[in-house]
């Protein structure tokens, strides 16, 4: 179990395809998870419109419980 998902400035948590060699996270092709602040959520955001990235999957952090905008996609 990822222990930063319970860090009380965590709101979300990605699961994205890294589409680019110019993204500032990950290598291009690799399939990432990340739990990020609200900032870093921001962040994630305009690197999927820059097509650096696509997010497959978001959940908002409650508690260190995940709750799913729409259901997942299978990973």
């Amino acid at each position: 179990m990822a222990l930063e998902r319970f860090d009380p400035e965590v709101k979300h948590m990605i699961v994205f395809d890294v589409l680019s060699g110019e993204s500032p996270i990950g290598d291009k092709g690799s399939r990432m998870r990340l739990f990020l602040t609200d900032e870093g959520y921001r962040k994630a955001l305009e690197n999927q419109k820059q097509q650096y990235i696509h997010i497959r999957n978001h959940a908002k952090v409650i508690s260190g419980n995940l709750q799913y905008d729409y259901p997942a996609e299978d990973l």
